[in-house]
């Protein structure tokens, strides 16, 4: 796909992950017995039309300006490895897609939405423990809370890219 053809829209402003509520998957009461997780979900509407998936497919193609909050640890890392399928992640450098399998951190940069899914779906989980008691009985609790682990900015992107950064960012 030729980059010149695919232009970016500004929408009116840039969006932070930190700006959107992370989905969270609450507290769990480590007393009771575990009940089975989903892990692999299939998406909603691609399984009926091979038309509806070919324009998901063009949609995760298309070029998005972003930039990786850096961090503020001690010999933070400068790039953040990213692949989709087996293929490392894409910067656009002088009108030409480069895989180099890693995006910089800190830097405003043009990949495709693709590997802007990969670093928004990647959170990590805090859980602390706490006791709750009753009148006859305690009960140990576990409090999750979900965090991005590279919290990014969309610089620009079109309006149902912002929309669907949300959506990505808000999923459990």
């Amino acid at each position: 796909m030729d980059a010149k053809n695919n232009q970016v829209i500004k929408s009116g402003r840039e969006s932070h992950s930190d700006d959107v509520k992370i989905g969270q998957r609450g507290s769990r009461n480590l007393d009771l017995p575990v009940e089975s997780e989903t892990l692999i979900a299939l998406s909603d509407g691609l399984e009926d039309s091979d038309e509806a998936y070919h324009a998901a497919l063009k949609f995760m193609e298309e070029p998005v300006t972003i930039r990786i909050s850096p961090s503020s640890e001690k010999n933070a890392p400068t790039t953040v490895q990213c692949w989709v399928n087996g293929k490392g992640a894409e910067h656009l450098r002088n009108g030409k897609w480069l895989q180099c399998g890693w995006l910089p951190i800190g830097t405003t940069v043009v990949t495709r939405r693709k590997y802007v899914e990969v670093l928004a779906r990647a959170k990590s989980e805090n859980v602390s423990t706490r006791v709750v008691k009753h009148e006859n009985r305690e009960d140990n609790m576990a409090d999750r809370v979900a965090s991005t682990k590279y919290p990014l900015s969309i610089i620009q992107d079109s309006p149902q890219g912002h929309e669907w950064f949300g959506r990505i960012l808000m999923e459990q």
